[in-house]
C-alpha cells in the first residue's frame, strides 16, 4: 500500500502531479496516532486512559487526519523533487480535491522549476566600468552651487531689467480657456531666473521686466503634468513683477567657513566637497555599470521562466503603481493604456528575474557567499534610515525569514556585481563628470 503519484503534465519549467493517499493508509496512521494518545487522554465520563477508540477518533478524528496527511503528502512531494532532481522556483501549489474521513485523499500539486542556465563567460561581458575625472572646473562648480544657500538677495531700483540669476518678486493669477484655475495665483513669490522652478518658459519671459511692470505670460503644461486636467493644456498668467533682486554671494573666510561647515578652511571644505562628489559619483558609475551589466545579460541570456516566478515580481513591482494611481486616479486614460503600461513592468519584471538567476548562478558557481557580518552591516544601513525606530527593525528581520532571505538575495547580487568588476579583461575609462551625467540620465529614460 502506497501513496500514487502520477505525472499530468510535463513541460519544461512546469511539471503537474497527481497525489492520491490511499483511505486505508490514512486509517492506519489515525489509529498508530490514537493508540499512543490513549493510554494518557482524558475525556469528561469516561477515566483517564480508558477512552473508546471510536470516540476519540469521532471527536478528533478530522484533526488527526490533517496532521497526518500533511506528513505523507510532504513525504511525497520530496520524494517527486528528489526522485526527479528539481529545483523549485516556489513552492508547489497545492489543490485539494478530495479530503474526507473513510476515503482516498487527492490532490493536484503544480512545480515550476528553475531553468538550466549556460555557462557564463565572464570574458565575454563586454561593458566598459566608467568612472568620473572630478576636475578643478567641477569643484569649483560644486562649490559655487553649495553656496548659492548662503546668497543675500538685494532689491534693485525701478529702473533695473531682471536678467537670468537675478530673482523677481511677482503676483500672478494663471488662467486655462480664460478661466482660473486652482494653485495657479499667488502674491509676492520669490522666482529666480533660470532655477527651471516653473513650468516651460516662464522664467525667460520675465527677463528684462522691471519693478512695476505688468506683463502676460503664455506657457504650455507639459504631456506628463502630474495634474491630468492641466497635461498638455495651454495657459496664460497676468503677472504684476513687485521688485527685482540681485544675488551677493558671500564671502569665503575662514571665519565664514568654520561658521556655517564647522571646517578650519577653504582647502578643508574643498577636500569634503570633492570627497562628496566622488562618493556620490561613485555610485552613479556602479549603478550605470549594472543598468547596462543586466541589459546585457538580459539579450544574451534569453532563456524561459517560471510563469508563477514572473507574476510575484510583476504584483510587486506594480504595487507601486496602484499607490500612484491611488493619488493619481487619472493616470491612465483607459482600462487598454493601462493594460499596456501592465506589459511594460512585465517585461521589467522578467528582466529583474532572469538577471538574478545569471547572478545568482555565477555566485554559486563562484563560491560568492554572503556572511552573517555582511547581513549585520546591511541591517545596520537600514537601522540609519529609521531613527528611533530601531527596535522594530530588528524584530522585523527576526520575526521575518522571508525579508531576511530577499535581504540575503540583494546583498548576493551586490556582491557578484563586485566580483565582475575585479575581473581584470573588464574594460575601464575615466569621463567627464558632466557626460557620465548624460550617460545616467539617459540610461534612467529607458526605464
Amino acid at each position: 500500500m502506497e501513496v500514487q503519484i502520477k505525472n499530468t503534465y510535463d513541460k519544461k519549467l512546469k511539471k503537474d502531479y497527481q497525489i492520491i493517499v490511499p483511505n486505508q493508509m490514512i486509517e492506519e496512521k489515525i489509529n498508530a496516532y490514537v493508540a499512543k494518545i490513549r493510554g494518557n487522554f482524558s475525556l469528561k465520563g469516561f477515566r483517564k486512559g480508558q477512552v473508546p477508540v471510536e470516540i476519540i477518533k469521532e471527536k478528533y478524528g478530522n484533526s488527526i487526519m490533517a496532521d497526518e496527511s500533511d506528513k505523507i503528502i510532504n513525504e511525497a512531494i520530496k520524494k517527486i523533487v528528489k526522485d526527479n532532481n528539481f529545483k523549485l522556483a516556489l513552492s508547489p501549489k497545492i489543490d485539494i480535491k478530495t479530503f474526507e474521513l473513510g476515503k482516498d485523499i487527492e490532490l493536484a500539486v503544480v512545480m515550476e522549476i528553475y531553468p538550466q542556465i549556460s555557462e557564463i563567460e565572464l570574458n565575454k561581458i563586454k561593458i566598459t566600468k566608467r568612472d568620473a575625472e572630478i576636475t578643478a572646473i567641477d569643484l569649483d562648480e560644486a562649490m559655487k552651487k553649495m553656496l548659492k544657500f548662503y546668497r543675500k538677495w538685494n532689491k534693485q531700483d525701478a529702473a533695473y531689467k531682471a536678467k537670468i540669476g537675478d530673482s523677481v518678486n511677482i503676483d500672478y493669477v494663471g488662467k486655462i480657456d480664460k478661466k482660473e484655475f486652482e494653485g495657479g495665483a499667488a502674491k509676492a513669490y520669490q522666482l529666480e531666473l533660470g532655477s527651471k522652478n516653473f513650468i516651460d518658459n516662464f522664467e525667460e519671459q520675465l527677463v528684462g521686466k522691471k519693478a512695476g511692470d505688468e506683463t502676460r505670460v503664455k506657457v504650455k503644461f507639459p504631456k506628463e503634468y502630474h495634474k491630468e486636467e492641466f497635461a498638455g493644456k495651454a495657459a496664460e498668467f497676468d503677472v504684476k513683477v513687485n521688485e527685482v533682486l540681485t544675488a551677493e554671494m558671500p564671502e569665503i573666510s575662514d571665519e565664514f567657513i568654520k561658521n556655517n561647515f564647522g571646517l578650519e578652511s577653504k582647502q578643508k571644505l574643498e577636500e569634503a566637497v570633492k570627497k562628496q562628489l566622488e562618493s556620490s559619483y561613485q555610485n552613479v558609475a556602479r549603478n550605470l555599470f549594472k543598468k547596462e551589466l543586466f541589459d546585457f545579460l538580459n539579450k544574451k541570456y534569453d532563456f524561459e521562466l517560471p510563469v508563477g516566478l514572473v507574476d510575484e515580481q510583476l504584483a510587486s513591482v506594480w504595487a507601486e503603481v496602484e499607490e500612484e494611481i491611488k493619488t493619481n486616479p487619472n493616470k491612465f486614460k483607459n482600462d487598454k493604456e493601462k493594460e499596456k503600461a501592465k506589459e511594460k513592468k512585465r517585461e521589467v519584471a522578467a528582466r529583474m528575474i532572469r538577471c538574478g538567476m545569471i547572478l545568482a548562478d555565477l555566485a554559486q558557481k563562484n563560491k560568492v557567499e554572503v556572511t552573517s557580518d555582511d547581513i549585520n552591516q546591511e541591517i545596520g544601513k537600514i537601522l540609519s534610515r529609521f531613527p528611533n525606530q530601531e527596535k522594530a527593525v530588528l524584530e522585523y528581520y527576526q520575526k521575518n525569514s522571508h525579508a531576511v532571505q530577499q535581504l540575503k538575495g540583494s546583498i548576493v547580487e551586490e556582491k557578484t556585481i563586485d566580483f565582475i568588476l575585479s575581473q581584470p579583461n573588464l574594460d575601464r575609462k575615466k569621463i567627464a563628470m558632466k557626460e557620465l551625467d548624460k550617460l545616467w540620465s539617459k540610461a534612467s529614460e529607458s526605464e
